[in-house]
């Protein structure tokens, strides 16, 4: 299940980069007011999948569960205060759009390696 949560989130940080190379950002996509519902379906899934790995692995995997706070995290802010969160997306977006979209798939490279190297502390 760690295999599989690493491959998504490499799956995650190839999308975010080809669709920024070609022209189109996934990034902008998801962080408009109006596809409140695609951000939240896809940190829901990284929530869900975490969430299994952490509560079913044995001793607890802490680095699985730190991704699943992220997540969390992700989640409780959009909800309880949308207004700062897109503040926030829309102001990083404008400053630099490259190097957001940059960070982002070094965060899901990062992501993955931390599930991967979870998996050695096993």
């Amino acid at each position: 299940m760690i295999i599989f949560l690493a491959f998504i989130y490499i799956f995650s940080a190839v999308l975010y980069f080809y669709t920024n190379k070609t022209g189109y950002s996934f990034l902008r996509y998801i962080w408009k007011r109006k596809n409140i519902n695609v951000y939240l379906a896809t940190e829901i899934f990284y929530l869900i999948l975490t969430s299994l790995i952490v509560f079913t692995s044995n001793p607890l995997n802490w680095i699985v569960a730190i991704l699943m706070f992220l997540h969390l995290i992700g989640i409780a802010w959009l909800m309880a205060n949308p207004n700062s969160f897109y503040q926030m997306a829309e102001e990083s977006l404008n400053l630099d759009s490259e190097m957001m979209e940059n960070t982002l798939v070094i965060m899901f490279l990062t992501y993955a390696g931390m599930a991967l190297f979870s998996r050695i502390l096993i």
